[in-house]
């Protein structure tokens, strides 16, 4: 089969783009699957730029559904090469409380009273003492979080 064929049998079902930047996003950016840290840096900035501006965009614009349309088509492949290039570790009881003294901008001496003082938390930090259930009610109750998140994965 020939292009020129291939292209007669899905004239029929073409969805024709009128606007000038539909048209420039789908050939410079077409929605497909990202093989390449290149091709992935690439299309996370042009995501980053249209993000920004979309905010920018009057709520019912036309230029915001054109936005909106191809950050739906796009995101799915970003999310797969990053699911595949990108792994999440597991999340120890540790790793998460550094996260979230981190994300609280807290240090050992600010939680200190929550597990029993500054070398207590030193020794969960460094893996060298585990969480209580106690610790973890009152981390938990101090963070807004579920009881559950302290615990492996």
């Amino acid at each position: 089969m020939t292009l020129e064929t291939l292209e007669k049998k899905l004239k029929p079902y073409e969805n024709p783009v009128k606007d000038v930047f539909s048209k420039w996003l789908y050939v410079h950016f077409p929605p497909r699957p990202i093989v390449t840290k290149k091709m992935y840096a690439h299309y996370r900035e042009a995501v980053n730029i249209l993000m920004h501006e979309i905010e920018k965009v009057e709520n019912n614009g036309i230029l915001r559904i054109i936005i909106q349309e191809y950050l739906n088509s796009v995101l799915p492949f970003i999310e797969v090469y990053e699911k595949k290039g990108f792994p999440i570790g597991r999340a120890t009881p540790e790793k998460m409380l550094r996260f979230l003294m981190e994300q609280n901008e807290l240090s050992q001496y600010d939680i200190a009273s929550d597990v029993g003082g500054q070398p207590v938390v030193s020794a969960i930090l460094h893996g060298k003492r585990k969480l209580t259930r106690d610790h973890i009610e009152r981390l938990a109750k101090r963070f807004g979080v579920c009881p559950a998140t302290f615990f492996p994965s």
